[in-house]
């Protein structure tokens, strides 16, 4: 053997020094390895239209009054030139109207007219009910109103032709067992069973005149009806029908069929859930798990990560929805892409079972077994859905239109810097203050791959270490082995090289251990969020608090409020820096003075009590636009009861110089603005 190895010395500083330098190697792939996407998605502006961050960056200097209130409060939902492609309209089932089409759903006059301006001015006052679309009432004056109506009604060249005559609702006729009986016939001989279901709870999936989806109504629960649940709605809607939506008119039939029809409509209404005997049984609830899975996905913010946006923030998903590519930043943890949902065989879900997507849904155990990083992944806050629901999530998105879509492995850094910087956090077993979302897709990747690159060094170190340790082994055996105290001190160095190396590892790999059980990893990250006293409360609420802690849990509402809603995380990007709200029920920081009426305005369509618009990207309400109203009216009830939390939030600042560069999120309370 060379003299060279024969030195104990000269074989443990080589072997670190080489360990270190593949090590270093490790940093650098997890840094740079994907740092350019391979795609940057620009949607067609007429399909889906880019607007700059905050509102009030897309108003001319020459604008006049109606287009400035155009286009601060209605353009990113309905695009600046009318066509129903605002920024966040891409979630939002169904979508935006299209002005430029002249079909309004709800208005009370013919099928083939337009409505009046007293149509357009109350849809643009009360909102449309359990709907995306708010109300502006308290928010736009009267003048406002009619300024932004009139603005709405030059997008389209049906509104010069003279003013339409509403429809003169009849007197209703009485509902007799007779009417009730006439209506349920027509029921089935109009086709209304077709859409709506022989047990009228709707939820059928269909398409609107641009090929978007459109929803077939509960008719059992008329709290869901956008235009009204009064009779005379109803005879209205009957009437008129809802195009651009398939919901045909049926002004063919009598006025006497069409009040049958409101009858029998009308004997089907089942007890609210909020009133005395009403049960839950919204789109949560529905016993089809496929109907249930699609209502959480779209309803909850799987979107969110899985699905591209473009520089933006403008989601792909007409034909990327959840087919993954987004490159989420958790350092020092590493680099992830998130994964590929769709029924793709080779890149998405396809091979996976039903039990083997909804086991990584709640427990964060991908197949073969792999553990999840839960900041790509929140499963702590998705293991406690209940089974049925995981189940339903997972047989939704086995229908998911496969997209090809090669998502590369993760990235980490290596071990010293990851321990070094976790050592440096205030929360060590934590270990990440912040998290970053990047445009573009990172999917299908160029070769060298980076994830096989980051493999080998990460081999190679394996390698180093079991060599060095063997030629150690070697080289001490003449020394060590002599004698008992040799014996016991080379035993003392292996126990200790054992502790220390399993002390890095773990520190390494927390809070991601596989040895920690899923159900102590979840409770551990939901510990604290309450479950308030409902001892005095009636059965009926008690069913909605219990169901609004559910939804405040799975669907992330802790996750950025925190688990007391007092909120105070960051989020700052070129859009700058916002702050998510304290909605805890604190009468002066929180939401205790708003009504329940301005919360649901906030959570489905994104407007502030004081009438601002909040950002779709820090509030995801694109999404929560598709909740079911039995769901908003539970989180609401749940909010209520929610502790107060004395803890104001800033205002959100316009963008700065000192922002991010891209979207960046805290993961803690941090107050102040910018990116540090």
């Amino acid at each position: 053997m060379p003299e060279v190895l024969r030195s104990r010395r000269f074989i443990a500083l080589s072997a670190i020094v080489l360990l270190l330098v593949i090590d270093a190697g490790r940093s650098l792939i997890g840094h740079f390895g994907y740092q350019t996407p391979a795609a940057i998605w620009h949607p067609d502006p007429k399909v889906y239209a880019d607007m700059a961050w905050p509102p009030s960056a897309n108003v001319p200097a020459n604008a006049t009054h109606a287009q400035r209130v155009y286009l601060e409060k209605c353009a990113f939902c309905h695009g600046q030139d009318g066509r129903g492609n605002g920024t966040a309209a891409p979630s939002m089932i169904p979508r935006p109207r299209d002005f430029t089409q002249g079909q309004f759903k709800y208005k009370s006059t013919p099928t083939d007219a337009p409505p009046s301006d007293d149509d357009l001015i109350k849809v643009v006052t009360d909102g449309l009910h359990a709907s995306g679309m708010p109300y502006f009432r308290g928010v736009l004056s009267d003048a406002d109103i009619r300024a932004v109506v009139a603005y709405v009604k030059d997008f389209s060249k049906v509104f010069a032709a003279p003013a339409p005559s509403p429809i003169v609702v009849p007197a209703r006729v009485p509902a007799t067992a007779e009417s009730v009986a006439r209506g349920a016939a027509l029921y089935v001989s109009s086709g209304c069973a077709a859409c709506h279901g022989a047990d009228l709870r709707g939820g059928q999936w269909m398409r609107d005149s641009k090929g978007y989806p459109a929803i077939s109504r509960n008719l059992t629960a008329p709290w869901t009806f956008r235009g009204g649940d009064t009779p005379q709605d109803v005879f209205l809607r009957l009437s008129t029908g809802l195009a651009p939506a398939p919901m045909p008119a049926f002004a063919g039939l009598s006025a006497q069929s069409r009040w049958d029809l409101v009858n029998f409509l009308e004997s089907k209404r089942r007890i609210p859930p909020w009133q005395p005997d009403g049960v839950l049984a919204g789109s949560g609830q529905s016993p089809d798990l496929k109907k249930r899975g699609r209502y959480l996905v779209h309803a909850e913010m799987c979107g969110l990560c899985h699905t591209e946006i473009d520089p933006a923030m403008v989601y792909r998903g007409d034909d990327r929805y959840l087919a993954g590519g987004m490159r989420v930043g958790a350092y020092p943890h590493g680099t992830f892409i998130s994964r590929n949902l769709t029924s793709d065989p080779q890149t998405g879900l396809g091979r996976w079972s039903e039990a083997e997507i909804a086991t990584a849904i709640r427990d964060g155990r991908a197949k073969g077994g792999r553990l999840l990083n839960f900041w790509g992944m929140p499963w702590p806050w998705l293991h406690n859905l209940s089974q049925d629901d995981a189940i339903a999530i997972a047989r939704y998105l086995k229908t998911l239109p496969p997209v090809h879509n090669a998502i590369p492995a993760p990235l980490h850094y290596g071990m010293v810097e990851t321990i070094a910087v976790k050592l440096l956090n205030r929360n060590p077993l934590l270990g990440f203050p912040l998290l970053t979302y990047a445009i573009g897709s990172y999917a299908n990747l160029p070769p060298p791959s980076a994830a096989a690159i980051a493999d080998a060094l990460k081999d190679a170190q394996w390698f180093v270490l079991i060599v060095g340790l063997v030629l150690f082994a070697v080289a001490s055996r003449r020394r060590l082995l002599r004698s008992a105290g040799g014996r016991a001190k080379l035993v003392a160095l292996v126990a200790a090289g054992i502790i220390v190396f399993g002390a890095g590892a773990f520190l390494y790999e927390t809070p991601v251990v596989s040895l920690i059980p899923p159900d102590r990893i979840s409770a551990g990250v939901i510990a604290g969020i309450p479950r308030p006293d409902v001892s005095k409360l009636s059965p009926e609420r008690v069913a909605l608090v219990q169901r609004g802690r559910y939804i405040f849990v799975n669907a992330s509402c802790a996750y950025c409020h925190g688990n007391d809603g007092a909120g105070g995380f960051k989020v700052s990007g070129p859009f700058g820096t916002i702050f998510t709200a304290n909605i805890s029920s604190d009468r002066a920081a929180g939401l205790g003075a708003w009504t329940n009426a301005e919360v649901a305005r906030a959570v489905r369509s994104g407007i502030g009590r004081d009438g601002r618009l909040l950002f779709w990207q820090g509030m995801p309400w694109d999404h929560f636009s598709n909740l079911d109203e039995e769901d908003v009216v539970s989180l609401i009830a749940y909010l209520r009861v929610l502790p107060p939390v004395a803890a104001r939030v800033p205002a959100d600042r316009p963008p700065a110089p000192d922002d991010c560069e891209i979207y960046t999120f805290w993961t803690y309370r941090d107050l102040k603005p910018g990116c540090r």
